[in-house]
């Protein structure tokens, strides 16, 4: 394929949607305040994926406040869409698996009984659902007696049976193949039929095993697992027709840490594997692997700034096709020249955008964009390659789209031990950065980032006539390994100095009235919000907390399920045991005195991640210092706020505090 750059009338037309977004962007606010429920509604399309022979396109889409899966048929605009509800689960992923069944990713929370109490969790599965037939049928029932929370990971789609599919999942499984009320939680290999969700055993695993790597087919061929004795990752091989996995390679890894050499699937002829290795500067490297040889070869992608988000895998031939990765925008790299071309000449005639082809036909004549802005939300774009022509086949916000006055800017700054601190402040259309109420909205995670592109929440609070400031302070993924290392152990430390001091340069250079601050956020992002209230409570007028942390060492109990440490917890965090008393110094909690400002907890019924205790022992903490406060449960909600009637009872409750201490 050659000649990938656009034709002129293209370019044209390319170039005149751009324009018209951007002259959206700069319409003058509306006269009514922006509403809760437009920002707080979940997505009308989250994603978009072609099928294989390029005549249908699935869609998630949020109907009357629900999850579905939609088809629909390009060759026939008029036909009518085809949809299958989830019902109360939330749709997290979607992929093709063959012509007709699209793999749908689902997850839902509900109160069972484990042992002798009730507990909350959150139970994730996928789902094959029929295009043709409309059937979806559940994948991985749960094994007698046991509540098994885990979807598995999908390796592969059979090629002498495109029905059938390989996941990789933790079983209790004897090598036998039979289920053992004795024997340990093992990572184990089955194909399943998709059709029917009759599975069978393909190769069991031991305690150790966390990965496979499988051929075209689904077959293994490489096994990995770790020693925790020798602390050591140990990769395994089988030949083509063998019957034991061998040693192929040991490599040091310290409990807690990632692996040096951490493999990922086939490259696209086959010839190779495709790894990922972390040099010393931390970021990661995507490179060739021989596996006769076991020796790393070509380096396919390295940046010296950003890191190597995730893997774009292909199951349905078992290779890795590219990488994801963030700059201040989302951006893809293609190990296929013809899709990098194709990317590259759509990121030129899209300026200011970031264009990410996310799907493609096997025979590469149709692609799926996925267009991210920093004004705007994200809209998704069919490319006809042969024409060149490209055609926004659904916005995934209808009710925003054009509609949204406010830019995301970045914002950085040297912090007072000589790291550079990045960030993003959102700005209200047409308002002048002087002397703006500000609201700093650190990330969650906290490894985790922010970037550039739009996101609901800030955008409702620019929406609203606040400045709003994300920084991604030390902790932060995507800068590499240094910097996520150095927030280890700086909970309610160098990580809240780093927030702080950003904020305290914003009033410097005359942005923001030191008067009207408030800090919010959810999960770490909850808990930056508690410990800014509480650690330097003269900063903050308010604080908002969204299913946050005030007490470190339960969470730290709770990460350990029962355990003695969870030793990646312990490494990034500190030790519940040996750290408790300089844990306790930054558990807000234990913080609260009569200068804390007002406080609003809000937390989600059914949070697995974040107790709903934590919320309530930080309500008794203000209410012993008689500190204003409130505390509003989401009813039936889970951590990540997955429904838009709680995102925008969130939104309301928050704009509402926000409003009465920091507003005109």
């Amino acid at each position: 394929m050659t000649g990938l750059f656009l034709k002129s009338a293209d370019r044209v037309f390319l170039c005149a949607v751009a324009a018209a977004l951007l002259l959206l962007s700069a319409a003058p606010a509306a006269a009514q305040k922006a509403a809760p429920a437009h920002y707080g509604a979940m997505p009308n399309v989250r994603e978009a994926q072609i099928s294989p022979d390029g005549r249908h396109v699935a869609f998630i889409e949020s109907v009357n406040a629900t999850s579905a899966v939609v088809f629909y048929t390009l060759e026939d605009p008029d036909a009518k869409p085809v949809g299958i509800n989830v019902g109360e689960g939330n749709a997290r992923d979607i992929v093709w698996a063959n012509e007709d069944i699209v793999l749908l990713l689902v997850s839902h929370s509900s109160r069972v009984r484990t042992g002798d109490r009730p507990a909350t969790m959150e139970f994730f599965r996928w789902v094959a659902v029929s295009k043709s037939t409309r059937k979806a049928t559940v994948l991985f029932e749960n094994e007698p007696g046991f509540y098994m929370s885990e979807a598995g990971t999908f390796y592969a789609i059979r090629n002498d049976n495109p029905n059938k599919a390989v996941f990789g999942r933790h079983t209790i499984t004897e090598p036998s193949g039979r289920v053992s009320m004795w024997r340990g939680f093992v990572y184990s290999l089955f194909e399943i039929d998709l059709l029917t969700g009759k599975e069978k055993l393909v190769e069991v695993g031991d305690e150790q095993t966390y990965q496979w790597i499988t051929n075209d087919n689904g077959d293994p061929i490489l096994r990995i697992d770790y020693d925790y004795g020798k602390r050591k990752a140990i990769i395994k091989s089988k030949s083509q027709g063998g019957k034991k996995f061998e040693t192929l390679l040991e490599l040091d890894q310290e409990r807690g840490t990632t692996a040096p050499i951490s493999f990922h699937g086939f490259s696209r002829d086959r010839s190779t594997l495709i790894v990922t290795t972390t040099p010393a500067h931390g970021r990661k490297t995507l490179r060739e692997f021989d596996i006769e040889t076991a020796q790393l070869g070509n380096v396919l992608f390295a940046d010296q700034t950003y890191d190597i988000d995730r893997i774009l895998y292909d199951p349905r031939t078992s290779t890795v096709t590219g990488i994801y990765y963030t700059a201040d925008m989302p951006q893809n790299f293609h190990l296929d020249a013809d899709d990098r071309a194709i990317q590259e000449s759509l990121a030129k005639a899209l300026p200011g955008a970031s264009p990410l082809i996310v799907s493609k036909s096997d025979d590469g004549s149709l692609f799926v964009i996925e267009v991210h802005y920093s004004d705007h939300p994200k809209q998704f774009y069919l490319f006809h390659q042969n024409t060149r022509r490209l055609n926004m086949i659904a916005p995934s916000y209808r009710i925003l789209d054009g509609k949204v006055f406010a830019r995301k800017e970045l914002f950085e700054y040297v912090s007072s031990d000589g790291l550079n601190i990045p960030g993003y402040l959102t700005v209200p259309a047409k308002m002048s950065k002087e002397k703006m109420p500000l609201i700093a909205l650190p990330h969650g995670g906290p490894w985790a980032r922010d970037d550039q592109s739009f996101d609901w929440w800030s955008f409702f609070y620019a929406a609203r006539g606040y400045l709003v400031y994300q920084p991604n302070f030390r902790g932060s993924s995507g800068y590499g390994a240094v910097f996520q290392a150095a927030g280890n152990g700086e909970w309610g430390r160098k990580m809240q100095d780093d927030i702080t001091e950003g904020i305290q340069k914003l009033i410097a250079d005359g942005m923001v009235d030191p008067d009207r601050i408030c800090i919010v956020g959810a999960s770490y992002g909850g808990y930056a919000a508690l410990a800014g209230a509480t650690l330097t409570p003269d900063l903050y007028q308010c604080a908002v907390s969204v299913n946050g942390v005030s007490n470190i060492m339960q969470l730290l109990a709770n990460r350990a399920g029962g355990r003695g440490e969870n030793d990646y917890w312990r490494k990034r965090v500190g030790s519940r045991f040996s750290d408790a008393d300089s844990l306790r110094n930054v558990s807000p909690m234990y913080a609260v005195t009569t200068q804390t400002p007002p406080i609003q907890l809000i937390h989600a019924e059914h949070d697995i991640v974040v107790l709903v205790r934590q919320s309530r022992r930080m309500r008794n903490a203000l209410e012993e210092n008689r500190i204003p406060h409130e505390y509003i449960i989401l009813d039936g909600e889970d951590h990540w706020l997955s429904t838009g009637a709680m995102r925008t009872k969130m939104l309301e409750e928050s704009i509402r505090f926000i409003d009465r201490h920091i507003g005109e």
